[in-house]
């Protein structure tokens, strides 16, 4: 039986290598016979070896069953070859790069991708069909003539200018810098900075980057001479000169540097807030614009100094300070004369590139200038906070009502959004974005932290206030971010505190508050706390068979053990904190005078006795001597 199977698997196998080796042969026969075709019809000098294309055509068999994906290589969009793997595909790349600058460096903009083939798209078959995984030279060859291709002549030299996925091109270097410089100056009010760009680390890659820079620190790196330079790169000179260039400026910007020595710095007074005030005017600065006209006078100045002193006036009524602390005078001095605008710059990064574009790529630096302070909608997220409605909503983030619902599936209104929730949102964003950073000065008033002081005569949860607190008053500086005209970021930098503050004193207790157990089982109300026949029914009368047994409601000292008029028969306990409590109509007492109990201790047997119309048990609490509902403190 054994060699019956062993046999029938052995034929098996022989079957199945055949079928293998039929189906190479047919594989294989077509390729031979056209390169045997081939080789007669060529001439003898030209002629390929049969060998080396019947090894080539192997090769392409195998790699059609070889393990692994392989991959598109994709260069602006356009699939240029099909690599093993991307690993293959980014040596060969950097090769072409290399044989692309070989006779010198040529600029380059060029977006390379790979996609794994896809068998199963129809596309990717067809591309299968038409085109061979390419050996290592082949590919080099491949991405070596497309970049050649994308730099014909009919392209001309140009500059794109990438912020984060907004990419634009305009026809001159200086085109740039004009619009970058138009949307900065916006928020650059005192024109103390300067866009720049920082040359390329790589001399292989002909990018920029923007940075932005004080115009002083241009002045004392000696721009002009250095533009002079810069413009020379731009139009081609030896690698030798452009290495010596610092961050890359315009002509004009050059131009506007050489002037910043003879320039007046404009007065502080002048300037407008992101908060849309003004600043107020001080005496500091009333007296530098009269130094730099020299035109004021006699009877101006005496206006200054009254405009001055009514300044101080006023703000003296606001708050309470000691004017006469030195340090406090000393404090406010240096930190207001260093507020004001720290840097204007730009939220994103900014690259700009030499490259060759079609001439219809091209934008004039007007419409570029427009379509990057446009906002567009761009999407982000808001988080719920306490007190949130959708129209509070709307108005915080610039968006209608509607258009939150139908962002927001399953929102239709307030009792649909909850506290932390998060809400999607269009925040409309220009694709330049432009950053603030300025320091503020400001007085307000602030609170120190309650002081708490445990009390072990108070119970858990009750207070009292033993001294009221005061407000403080201090001068605070902050580094503030703006990104355009909104806030987006707040650090404090110093404090001054002009006046301190008064903290609260509270007692708090620590006490464990007293529980109340129920006298009996099987409670059963048949008369409750309150008035009734013109009389204070003072505690709660529960329905119970004589003889049943009755429990300390709380632990305490026996104080009263036997007859108590009414009451009849009657035990009172008390708790030690002016608290009591009575258990009446009892059928027998169980503890005597002065007896400690615990709670849940037995103490008498309910009855009958004194002024009672039928076997129950009277119970109350008493706080102080004065009656209150029991039911209060049981439940």
């Amino acid at each position: 039986m054994r060699k019956i199977k062993f046999k029938t698997r052995a034929q098996w196998g022989y079957f199945k290598s055949a079928i293998i080796g039929i189906a190479i042969g047919m594989l294989i026969a077509p390729g031979i016979a056209d390169l045997i075709r081939d080789n007669e019809n060529s001439e003898y000098g030209n002629r390929q070896s049969v060998k080396e294309k019947l090894e080539d055509y192997i090769d392409t068999i195998a790699s059609s069953f070889a393990p692994g994906e392989r991959v598109k290589v994709i260069i602006n969009g356009d699939v240029v070859a099909i690599a093993k793997n991307q690993s293959e595909g980014d040596t060969a790349f950097k090769q072409a790069r290399l044989a692309y600058n070989a006779d010198g460096i040529k600029p380059l903009w060029v977006d390379v991708t790979y996609e794994q083939v896809n068998k199963d798209d129809p596309a990717d078959k067809e591309l299968l069909k038409n085109n061979k995984t390419m050996k290592e030279q082949e590919l080099v060859d491949a991405i070596t003539a497309r970049l050649t291709a994308g730099a014909r002549d009919d392209k001309k030299l140009a500059y794109t200018m990438r912020i984060d996925d907004y990419i634009v091109t305009m026809e001159k270097f200086d085109d740039v810098i004009s619009v970058l410089e138009k949307v900065q100056s916006a928020y650059d009010t005192n024109d103390d900075f300067r866009v720049c760009l920082k040359q390329p680390e790589s001399k292989n890659v002909a990018m920029y980057e923007v940075e932005i820079n004080e115009k002083l620190d241009d002045v004392e790196r000696n721009v002009p001479d250095k533009i002079e330079n810069k413009e020379e790169t731009i139009d081609g000179t030896s690698e030798e000169e452009s290495s010596e260039i610092p961050a890359g400026v315009t002509t004009e910007a050059a131009t506007e540097a050489s002037k910043t020595t003879s320039e007046v710095s404009i007065p502080e007074y002048t300037r407008t807030m992101l908060t849309g005030s003004e600043p107020e005017e001080t005496g500091e600065e009333s007296a530098n614009d009269e130094e730099a006209s020299g035109e004021k006078d006699s009877s101006d100045n005496n206006e200054a100094d009254s405009a001055e002193g009514d300044n101080e006036e006023e703000a003296s009524t606001e708050l309470t300070v000691d004017e006469a602390d030195p340090a406090v005078v000393e404090a406010e001095a240096r930190l207001s004369s260093e507020d004001g605008v720290k840097y204007v710059g730009f939220s994103d990064r900014i690259y700009v590139a030499e490259t060759y574009v079609n001439s219809s790529e091209i934008k004039d630096k007007d419409t570029v200038y427009n379509d990057v302070t446009t906002p567009v909608d761009e999407e982000g997220v808001y988080v719920v906070v306490p007190g949130d409605c959708l129209s509070i909503i709307a108005e915080k983030v610039g968006i209608s009502e509607d258009k939150i619902k139908e962002l927001n599936e399953g929102i239709e209104d307030d009792d649909d959004i909850y506290y932390d929730d998060r809400l999607n949102i269009l925040v409309p964003t220009p694709p330049i974005e432009v950053m603030i950073e300025k320091q503020e000065t400001y007085t307000e008033k602030f609170y120190a932290d309650v002081e708490y002081q445990d009390d072990a005569d108070m119970f858990i949860g009750e207070t009292s206030v033993v001294q009221e607190g005061s407000p403080g008053i201090h001068t605070v500086t902050d580094l503030v971010t703006y990104k355009g005209d909104l806030e987006s970021d707040r650090k404090h930098v110093d404090e001054v505190v002009e006046v301190s503050a008064v903290a609260q004193v509270v007692l708090r207790g620590t006490k464990s508050k007293p529980t109340y157990m129920y006298p009996v089982t099987n409670w059963n109300i048949t008369s409750n706390f309150g008035y009734r026949w013109g009389r204070l029914h003072a505690g709660t009368d529960v329905g119970v068979p004589q003889g049943t047994t009755v429990r300390a409601s709380r632990g305490g000292q026996v104080v009263t053990a036997g007859w108590v008029g009414g009451y009849g028969n009657c035990v009172i306990i008390d708790h030690g904190d002016g608290v009591s409590t009575r258990y009446g109509h009892l059928s027998q007492v169980l503890v005597s005078v002065g007896q400690y109990v615990d709670q849940g201790d037995q103490v008498a047997l309910s009855g009958n006795t004194g002024r009672s119309t039928g076997p129950h048990l009277h119970f109350e609490i008493r706080i102080n001597g004065e009656a209150v509902d029991p039911m209060t403190y049981l439940q």
